[in-house]
């Protein structure tokens, strides 16, 4: 289920992310392999998705670190290949 926009795809359609903490503070992170431990939260690899999440604070929540803080513009960027959403996940249907 994507954490932006809260409807279910296939995992294909869906980006997971991850927090990775090293020496410094919680960061979210891509895991382009979808191996990374611990939690991970998926959604859909369009802006408004992705927008919905930092919004809603969805990240912190999903992955169970508190205050957890996203910029959507450097997670858009580190999905690369975002659409801009039309909740239609980028396919015409």
């Amino acid at each position: 289920m994507c954490v932006g926009c809260r409807q279910r795809s296939e995992a294909t359609d869906l980006v997971r992310v991850a927090v990775r903490e090293d020496d410094g503070p919680p960061e979210l992170v891509v895991d382009g392999t979808r191996t990374m431990p611990g939690r991970g939260a998926w959604l859909h690899p369009r802006r408004d998705c992705v927008s919905a999440a930092v919004r809603r604070k969805a990240f912190g929540s999903a992955l169970r670190v508190p205050g957890l803080t996203v910029d959507p513009d450097d997670l858009a960027e580190a999905i690369g290949g975002i659409t801009e959403g039309n909740g239609r996940n980028g396919r015409n249907r």
